[in-house]
């Protein structure tokens, strides 16, 4: 990996009054970034040089707006039921199975079929069913902030169940936990839903499949409910799939990881590699990149980077489903201290497991290629990829199937309503265009090598145009 000071990569963005642009790193930087300190915000740290930053209106407007659900959910909801592309009629695919993984008629039936104990149990006051039940005296209760109940709550009944003292009200404090947390997660979906939990609009459903089938999931472990195991979420059981939910996890997903989409540069296990937490905000907006999860008993070992991108090759384009990225979580590398052996002794397995899930997807989505970046700052991940066909395709034939338009647009109704500066631009890092993570492998013609997961070599260009033979 070159060093931080001479990496300067292709990037992609949207700017105003230019659409889209493809740019040098440092060109970008210095033309349309922002000072952290324009914002009060600390620049750097002690060794590190303070430079610009892309994104930083609308990732303020993000983190703010993540506080208040409702209003994210809403603006995001919205913007894309108006948007209407038909990428079915522009590209023949289907972009559904690549949007969500759980079918909204499904939700709605099982929605509907719980309607009244989900609603009951909303609606239930927790701090006089606390007081009534006299597990919680009313003058704590008054002490507690209303936005504060639930989480609190929480932790009283969690402490009692623990005390010996209290056993012989065990049962009724069971019953009153799985009661809270049930509410807790009803007021969750309430935010997501919009305020009606068993009316809510179609381009809501549509948007939040996979979060309001998560919450159900986990809401049938505090209430009987009935038809939730038909919903597609993690159980924590074996090896699993899903896309990462675009709410605070979203961005929290480098820091678990250790790679460089960490919020902070040292929370990166490579320290050497350049941070690019200033395009996870970028990624949060756009429905066509994707972050699959994988998880093994639950708890995550990789994630997988996902988008269609059109491929020109001659006369003809193509959609391929790329693997921007593939990066473990520091017990599933071989190079860090929480390394777990039984968990690496099944690397070739999760890895063999997780391509074909890809595979699966791309089916559904009618795409035939499926191109994998090679460079994984994993050193196991680069050899397995190592052992696929290699294909070389021009990184100036590689295009974003929508330009970031779309995301452009979007971030300016996120700032507008977290009332932050409107931005100018948008930018995002792909590594299929980044020849600066294997510089030994791409030539002055811009071309890098990439690992065939499905489809053929077609799509790129001999060897010998690449090495100049």
């Amino acid at each position: 990996m070159p060093s931080m000071q001479s990496y300067n990569p292709i990037i992609i963005g949207f700017v105003e009054g230019k659409g889209y642009v493809n740019l040098p790193l440092e060109t970008a930087q210095e033309d349309y970034g922002q000072f952290p300190s324009e914002y009060g915000l600390l620049s750097g740290g002690e060794g590190r040089r303070i430079r610009k930053t892309l994104n930083l209106s609308l990732g303020l407007s993000l983190i703010k707006l993540l506080e208040a659900r409702e209003t994210l959910n809403d603006t995001v909801a919205r913007f894309y039921e108006r948007w209407g592309r038909d990428f079915q009629a522009d590209f023949d695919i289907a972009l559904e199975p690549f949007h969500r993984r759980n079918d909204p008629a499904t939700l709605k039936r099982i929605i509907s079929a719980n309607g009244e104990a989900l609603e009951t149990c909303l609606e239930l006051g927790i701090a006089e069913y606390l007081h009534e039940h006299a597990l919680v005296p009313r003058s704590t209760l008054r002490s507690i902030p209303p936005q504060d109940l639930l989480a609190k709550a929480q932790r009283i009944l969690a402490k009692k169940r623990r005390n010996p003292a209290h056993a012989a009200d065990r049962d009724l404090l069971d019953q009153a936990f799985a009661l809270v947390q049930a509410k807790d997660l009803l007021v969750h979906m309430h935010g997501v839903t919009g305020g009606d939990i068993r009316h809510f609009g179609a381009p809501r459903l549509a948007m939040h499949a996979d979060q309001i089938a998560d919450l159900l999931w986990r809401l049938a472990r505090h209430l009987p409910l009935t038809g939730v195991d038909d919903l597609q979420c993690v159980r924590g059981e074996g090896l699993e799939f899903d896309f990462t939910p675009r709410d605070a996890s979203f961005l929290a997903l480098g820091r678990e990881v250790g790679d460089c989409t960490a919020d902070k540069h040292f929370r990166q296990v490579d320290r050497e590699v350049e941070n690019i937490y200033w395009t996870v905000f970028a990624w949060f907006l756009d429905r066509n990149y994707q972050i699959l999860r994988v998880l093994h008993d639950g708890e995550l070992v990789m994630k997988v980077h996902l988008l269609p991108v059109v491929v020109s090759s001659g006369s003809a384009d193509a959609v391929v489903l790329a693997l921007d990225a593939i990066e473990t979580t520091p017990a599933f590398r071989e190079d860090t201290r929480a390394s777990n052996s039984s968990l690496l002794e099944r690397k070739e397995h999760i890895f063999s497991r997780m391509l074909d899930e890809v595979r699966r997807l791309a089916r559904l989505m009618g795409i035939g290629y499926i191109y994998a970046e090679r460079f994984s700052n994993t050193a196991w991940v680069r050899r397995e990829l190592e052992r696929l066909p290699e294909v070389y395709v021009p990184i100036g034939q590689i295009w974003k199937i929508d330009e970031l338009e779309d995301v452009f647009e979007l971030a300016k109704r996120i700032c507008a309503a977290a009332g932050e500066e409107a931005p100018s631009s948008v930018f995002m890092e792909l590594q299929l265009k980044n020849t600066y993570l294997q510089p030994a492998a791409a030539s002055g013609k811009g071309a890098k090598p990439f690992a065939v997961v499905a489809g053929d070599k077609r799509l790129g260009v001999p060897m010998k145009r690449v090495v100049g033979v």
